[in-house]
């Protein structure tokens, strides 16, 4: 599990590791190193050369350390060294870079940019670390300028140039990362918006310096998220798998029940159950074989099947905010106990909800959007600070589980504390696709999750399927059903990527940049 951190702790804990005796050049040379070796699997040398492009302090020198070890695997790199008029470089750049010009590398001077290689197989954006703030301007612009002209890869060393590694602020030249190998913790700026729509695939590199594990600041990698996969027995049956009841629907949202469904049934639950309105019966029975199916009058929750045949529930979607769909949700929260999802409309219809929520006798997770969770604490919904504070203590205050949606999507727990997902991407803001994460959620439940675990795992491979979605197509067409069809690739990445330190896909997938 990885944590992150903001740039201010990232230098404490940076010189705590040299106080404690690792000199910085030996730090900056891992650095390097390991960006260097993911720079070999996204490219190979007889591809064509690279180019780096170098600052004067330490982020540059761990692109001269990088560009140093390409040419000693016959790689051609060539280094564009960036200072800003009258700053010397950090001790430690200087170092490295009188190594790699020993070694034979050739530093091309700003003046002589136009001697750079037409087509590179590789930018390296090496130019301003994690503390940058403010804005671009000249020589730093310039360079950003002509790698934005490339049309091949880019690698960003620790972070891409012009994200504040703080607040996720970008300067307007940016270049987009395809890859960004980030040292010892992933900062703040990669994962909330916009910096991290800059930021790529995200790679957490293990440089030796120990960082604090803070139980609100947690962040999985795909190893991470191998480790949650529930067990499937060889001999398992549907009893073994999960059997699942999912109350949702209406007439005029037919829709969000089989969403539900196809969520569900994708993430291995083995058996589920659709109870809907009478009305709606009609319009959704049969339209997804694999799902029994059966209806209750509107407000009379007596009519869905007894909850003593289900390991787990989820409730809300299509249901409408209506006084019929609040006598259900109210019943519900009253008489059952067993693992239950809420979301959507089942959360519209909340009065009190502290007070509702919390006397729900079995294990509760609900899934709000920032909209509903506006309502549910009177938060800022634009505002991440404001709905994640409003989430964590909404969670501590009725006992619950909260996962609250967006980007990025973060899960909540009055004991296990807080943890981000980054995977996903812009394709997912479109009607239906909470409903496919509900069935997800709730079938990792029904197969005998823990809800923060659940949550975690079901975000995680939402997102991921979602990324995978638009491996050769655009966020801009993707619908909940490509989500759902995409489900299978997802899990099958997490099980391929047991040893993986990936972070996320960046909001598109590339299956080449797996370990």
């Amino acid at each position: 599990m990885k944590y992150w951190v903001i740039p201010e702790e990232m230098a404490q804990y940076d010189m705590r590791a040299i106080e404690s005796g690792t000199p910085g050049d030996v730090l900056m040379e891992k650095a390097g190193t390991l960006a260097a070796e993911r720079a070999m699997k996204m490219i190979s040398p007889d591809q064509g050369p690279v180019i780096v492009f170098a600052g004067s302090g330490n982020n540059g020198g761990d692109g001269l350390v990088l560009a140093r070890k390409l040419r000693e695997k016959s790689y051609y790199a060539h280094v564009v060294l960036v200072s800003a008029p009258g700053k010397s470089l950090s001790h430690n750049c200087q170092t490295n870079l009188n190594r790699f010009v020993q070694d034979g590398g050739i530093v091309i001077p700003l003046d002589e940019m136009n001697r750079l290689p037409y087509s590179p197989s590789l930018i390296v954006d090496a130019l301003l670390g994690t503390g940058f703030r403010g804005k671009i301007e000249g020589v730093f612009a310039e360079c950003l300028d002509k790698a934005s002209n490339y049309s091949c890869k880019v690698l960003a060393v620790d972070t891409p140039s012009g994200i504040n590694g703080r607040t996720g602020e970008t300067d307007p030249h940016t270049v987009p990362a395809d890859v960004t190998v980030t040292f010892a913790a992933p900062k703040a700026g990669l994962l909330f918006p916009p910096g991290c729509g800059y930021s790529g695939n995200i790679f957490t590199a293990d440089i030796g310096i120990e960082v604090t594990k803070m139980k609100n600041r947690m962040i999985p990698g795909l190893s991470d998220i191998y480790a949650l996969l529930p067990e499937r027995p060889v001999d398992g049956n549907k009893g073994t798998f999960g059997k699942l009841l999912l109350v949702s629907g209406s007439e005029t949202m037919p829709g969000a029940p089989q969403l539900m469904s196809l969520g569900a049934l994708r993430s291995g639950a083995g058996l589920v159950t659709l109870s809907v309105p009478l009305s709606a019966h009609q319009l959704i029975a049969g339209r997804i074989p694999e799902v029994l199916s059966s209806y209750f009058l509107p407000g009379d929750a007596t009519g869905i099947p007894d909850t003593d045949n289900f390991q787990a529930a989820a409730a809300g979607p299509g249901m409408g905010n209506n006084p019929a769909t609040k006598k259900v949700i109210n019943h519900i929260l009253s008489h059952w106990d067993i693992p239950l999802v809420l979301d959507a409309d089942a959360l519209n219809v909340l009065d009190n909800p502290v007070a509702n929520l919390k006397r729900y006798r079995g294990k509760l997770l609900i899934t709000p959007h920032p909209g509903e969770m506006s309502r549910l604490m009177k938060c800022d919904p634009s505002n991440i600070a404001s709905r994640s504070s409003a989430a964590g203590k909404l969670a501590d205050a009725a006992g619950i589980t909260i996962v609250l949606k967006g980007r990025p999507t973060m899960i909540f727990h009055p004991d296990k504390g807080s943890c981000t997902i980054a995977a996903g991407n812009n394709g997912l803001a479109t009607g239906g696709s909470g409903d496919i994460l509900t069935g997800i959620i709730s079938s990792l439940v029904a197969q005998g999750m823990e809800p923060f675990n659940a949550g975690m795992l079901g975000v995680y491979v939402h997102g991921l399927a979602a990324d995978i979605a638009i491996e050769n197509s655009s966020k801009r067409s993707l619908i909940p059903s490509d989500i759902a069809s995409c489900l299978g690739l997802a899990f099958n990445a997490i099980e391929n990527g047991k040893n993986s330190d990936l972070l996320t896909s960046g909001g598109k997938w590339n299956s080449e940049y797996i370990d």
